[in-house]
């Protein structure tokens, strides 16, 4: 559904950017381990990718880890944005 809307946003390229699927509220969800599961493989299933994690916001649980990968994944974007700079000044 978000990803229709991201589509009809501007160019639509935004569908087609990498993307990172943010679970919140992990503290409230009966069931454990097994809900827990039951709602990945559905997630995957439907966006087709498995960036998925999961946080507590509340309980702070799995944000530092968020914010490493959030981190991580800006670092290579502003990298191979330099890379493919520098490529085309050089061609």
């Amino acid at each position: 559904m978000i990803n229709e809307e991201l589509a009809q946003y501007g160019s639509g390229n935004l569908a087609n950017m990498p993307q990172v699927v943010v679970v919140n509220k992990m503290d409230q969800v009966e069931g454990g381990e097994e809900a827990k599961q039951e709602l990945a493989d559905r997630l995957k299933e439907a966006m087709g990718h498995t960036r998925l994690m999961w946080v507590s916001a509340k309980e702070k649980e799995g944000v530092d880890d968020l914010m490493v990968r959030m981190s991580s994944y800006v670092g290579k974007m502003k990298e191979s944005a330099s890379v493919a700079v520098v490529a085309n000044t050089s061609s």
